[in-house]
């Protein structure tokens, strides 16, 4: 979120209602823009297959379909976005801004390549395996590639200051999306299911085309240094290891449960657990907002102590440091209890009225059983990641590592432990992994803030 903090500052100080709006889009379409965009474009979609007519069997194929399009592609972000993250804020901070779009150009070759290789596996199982037309598997194979884009882009917009026209980047081509959906269907009269699926890759490469403009143009001048970022993977390896553990935990349940549960469900070459899937996506929805709370609250009120108090390390008087260091840990602890607490209420509010409204429009039985416990425990691992993340401002990367094995490790023995009790019990093994890793990173946060000044001149490696 490099950059992201100060932009914030600079909007939210201004103190009129437009500013303050302005700092949640610029948060929102800068943090969870993709999230954001996907989640908007599955209800558009499950709504327009519904009014058009769609079957259940293309219904669920288009949906299984693109779960494991955008799974793949957040396991590819979490696996290099916390490195691409730290390269930037170091480039920045070290005056080499200059290395910043060359890296913007070398992790899209990166990760199109990833997700050529695993976009290209799927595709040729569904050309063996099933009669799906060619112009379909090309669309969604292309697919692949352009949401991989948007999640790298997305760590390079934070450290520029276009929010307006990120936020309008996103709005305007989400509507020309839908637009070409009515042309590819109404007016070319193609396939339903492809329509749709053309639609989602034009305003998605729309979406990228205008990002990397903004990003090229906001620095100016660029080295020839593509791959320079590579370097920060062996210099960083428990980032990367964190990065990618906490992206691949949050579903491990997902996974286990798609190919060795009860709820296994096939699908052309896919598997699903539709109950637990919809259940999981409504828990999502009931937490999307934490993001948002924590890039505009922590941001904003936290990074300026954490300058002063470094600055004081390196400039300042014993007396001087103990004072900054007095104020950002009490601004560390009023911020987190206030995430927990306005995130709490928002969670508790939306699954209260999920359990009310939820049945009304055809959701029930498992679904229903299952979503209030994945959306507490959806709320509990995004609160172990938030806390994690001022351990990232302090380099523990070891403390952060260990708490993202603490969610893997509980998470997964909670998950074959849970297989075996039955299906009553599938919710609980993220409610147990993130309460664990929760209560460690507060821990290990708390212990490190009390010794931070030996921590910070004396590293141990710890």
């Amino acid at each position: 979120m490099a950059g992201i903090g100060f932009k914030l500052r600079s909007v939210f100080s201004e103190n009129s209602m437009t500013a303050k709006l302005k700092g949640v889009l610029f948060a929102t379409f800068t943090t969870i823009g993709p999230t954001i965009t996907f989640i908007g474009m599955l209800l558009l979609i499950n709504f327009g297959l519904n009014h058009y007519g769609a079957s259940e069997v293309e219904r669920l194929f288009f949906s299984a379909s693109l779960f494991y399009l955008f799974l793949i592609n957040l396991l590819i972000a979490g696996a290099t976005g916390t490195i691409l993250s730290r390269f930037i804020a170091d480039q920045i901070n070290d005056g080499t801004e200059e290395n910043v779009p060359a890296a913007l150009i070398g992790s899209m070759v990166l990760v199109s390549s990833l997700a050529a290789l695993a976009g290209g596996a799927i595709t040729w199982l569904l050309v063996r395996q099933t009669d799906v037309a060619a112009s379909f598997l090309l669309a969604y194979y292309a697919l692949y590639l352009v949401i991989a884009i948007t999640y790298t882009v997305m760590n390079f917009i934070s450290a520029i200051k276009e929010y307006g026209r990120i936020s309008l980047a996103y709005l305007v081509n989400i509507l020309l999306g839908l637009a070409s959906f009515f042309a590819f269907y109404q007016v070319l009269q193609l396939d339903l299911l492809l329509s749709v699926l053309l639609g989602m890759l034009l305003a998605f490469s729309l979406i990228d085309i205008v990002l990397i403009y903004l990003v090229l143009t906001f620095f100016k001048g660029s080295a020839q240094t593509y791959f320079l970022f590579l370097g920060h993977f062996g210099r960083n390896l428990m980032l990367f290891w964190g990065g990618f553990l906490y992206m691949l935990t949050l579903y491990i349940p997902t996974l286990i449960f798609w190919f060795f549960s009860d709820l296994s469900t096939p699908v052309a070459i896919f598997r699903v657990a539709p109950a637990y899937d919809m259940a999981m996506f409504l828990a999502i929805l009931a937490n999307v907002s934490t993001t948002v709370i924590f890039v505009v609250k922590v941001e904003t009120n936290f990074f300026e102590k954490y300058q002063r108090y470094v600055s004081s390390l390196i400039h300042g008087t014993y007396s001087m440091i103990e004072k900054n260091r007095g104020a950002m840990v009490r601004t560390i602890t009023l911020e987190l209890f206030y995430i927990y607490e306005v995130q709490l209420i928002i969670t508790l509010l939306l699954t209260s009225l999920g359990i009310i409204f939820l049945p009304m429009i055809g959701y029930g039985g498992l679904v229903l059983n299952y979503f209030p416990v994945l959306g507490i425990s959806l709320y509990t691992t995004s609160l172990m990641y938030f806390t994690t993340v001022f351990l990232y401002y302090f380099d523990d990367q070891a403390g952060s590592l260990k708490t993202m094995l603490v969610f893997f490790v509980v998470t997964l023995a909670a998950t074959l432990i849970v297989l075996r009790l039955g299906i009553s019990y599938y919710p609980l093994p993220l409610l147990a992994g993130g309460m664990a890793s929760w209560i460690y990173a507060f821990l290990r946060l708390r212990d490190y803030l009390g010794n931070i000044n030996a921590q910070l001149f004396c590293r141990t490696g710890t």
